[in-house]
């Protein structure tokens, strides 16, 4: 009789099947969390490279502004001589 209660016992709290159950779906959790990581990193990169692009675009345009005004001083101290000082 002992026996057959040790057997019932084993198969009762046997968690094996349940663990590896649960480990499975920790890694199928992994997986996705996984690609959802990596799109959303890709996404970031793109939107990185643009912002990047548009900083280096107004740089640009700055020092062009830059220019445009030593032009324009350097034309106004010519014709205006109250400005040469």
């Amino acid at each position: 009789m002992s026996e057959d209660l040790t057997k019932d016992i084993k198969q009762k709290y046997d968690t094996k099947p349940t663990i590896e159950t649960v480990l499975e779906r920790i890694n199928a959790l992994d997986q996705t969390l996984n690609v959802r990581i990596d799109k959303l990193q890709d996404q970031v990169n793109i939107r990185l490279d643009r912002i990047e692009s548009e900083v280096k675009k107004t740089h640009s345009e700055f020092y062009d502004l830059r220019a445009d005004f030593r032009e324009l001083r350097s034309a106004l101290i010519e014709h205006i001589p109250a400005l040469k000082t």
